[in-house]
């Protein structure tokens, strides 16, 4: 009796990771990870007084809610690095510049997509045979639909630059 021919099967984690270099996504997508996740890498009592703004390049902008803990940072920031760099890998962040300003509360996700204007957007072709390949209707779908938000997002970026 022989086995029927298996076919790999693929973490879905491996496969957007794949898909997302493909496209060249994998540093931003490292930027994004740093300015949701930033207060696993500080900490929590320096998130309270420092929240990251943007990148320039591998240059870290961090706000901070007065000219003492700018100051503070400043002396820290080879520690900062340090910690960035164990959180979320080598060379994401490479330097980091403190400003003094106003400090908001955390956005929330769902809040910033319901103001956007909806960009129309479509899939790759060699993506989509890639997600028809999931056997499951309900994860291709969700995957799909992660796609199509990245992708909106990257539109609607490329639109306001």
């Amino acid at each position: 009796m022989t086995r029927p021919k298996q076919r790999r099967l693929e973490f879905l984690g491996d496969f957007l990771a794949g898909h997302l270099r493909e496209l060249g996504w994998g540093r931003r997508i490292a930027e994004e990870e740093v300015l949701v996740r930033w207060e696993e890498a500080v900490g929590p009592s320096i998130a309270r007084h420092a929240r990251p703004s943007h990148f320039n390049g591998q240059r870290l902008t961090v706000v901070t809610e007065s000219p003492v803990w700018t100051q503070q940072l400043a002396l820290m920031a080879p520690d900062l690095l340090r910690c960035i760099a164990r959180h979320f890998g080598p060379g994401v962040v490479a330097a980091l510049y403190f400003v003094t300003g106003r400090i908001d509360p955390p956005q929330e996700p769902a809040a910033a997509s319901a103001s956007a204007p909806a960009v129309p957007v479509a899939i790759p072709a060699s993506l989509d045979t890639d997600l028809a390949a999931i056997p499951d209707l309900e994860v291709r779908e969700s995957v799909r639909g992660l796609i199509l938000a990245a992708l909106a997002e990257e539109a609607r970026g490329s639109a306001g630059s």
